[in-house]
């Protein structure tokens, strides 16, 4: 990846941090752990850029399954949870195997990207986490063991994390008690992909 690249994925991830930083929501059980699940997907994010700057590139690929994870979790968590549910998923439960479709089941979501997403992503996604045989591939050449990512792979992964911090960011600003629709996180989007008109 050029420094150029990594450069703009720093200050994308700076400006979602600094939209975010400090908004001020009701302090309900629900907002603080679905709220959590989007921090922890924005800090992912970040340790993504940050690896893959230092040319960790398996640890950054790794990273990608929490990161939509987290993201997929606070949905859920804002959108879809029993209050009983919130609590024991706070308390260290899982949430439903029904997690994705129950999401897609509301109004916003009813467009299925998401299931779709897993359905195409999720195996490359849990290789990587798990180091499954497409990571291991990656660490294969004709001299030896050592890293093999191709240039589209590395931009593919930074487009992913990017992509999902900023929805995760999105879902975080929406959460304020002062009713943000999330305009300065869209706006940084259509900045980010122009022409893409969902945004």
């Amino acid at each position: 990846m050029t420094p150029a690249r990594l450069e703009a994925a720093e200050r994308f991830g700076s400006r979602l941090h600094h939209i975010v930083n400090g908004i001020e929501m009701a302090e309900t059980e629900r907002n603080r752990v679905a709220g959590a699940c989007f921090v922890v997907a924005l800090d992912h994010h970040h340790a993504i850029v940050l690896l893959l700057k230092n040319t960790f590139h398996s640890s950054s690929f790794a990273l990608l399954r929490c990161l939509f994870e987290a993201y997929l979790r606070g949905l859920w968590l804002k959108h879809c949870a029993t209050d009983v549910q919130v609590r024991d998923f706070f308390d260290g439960g899982e949430p439903p195997r029904t997690m994705v479709a129950e999401i897609e089941g509301t109004p916003a979501f009813a467009n299925r990207v998401l299931s779709r997403i897993k359905k195409e992503a999720w195996g490359t996604m849990c290789a990587f986490t798990h180091t499954g045989g497409l990571h291991l591939q990656r660490w294969q050449s004709e001299d030896g063991i050592e890293p093999k990512f191709s240039d589209v792979e590395l931009e593919e992964c930074l487009n992913f994390a990017e992509l999902f911090s900023a929805m995760a960011a999105l879902e975080l600003v929406q959460l304020s008690k002062h009713g943000d629709s999330g305009g300065a996180i869209l706006d940084l989007m259509k900045e980010r992909w122009p022409g893409h008109e969902e945004f």
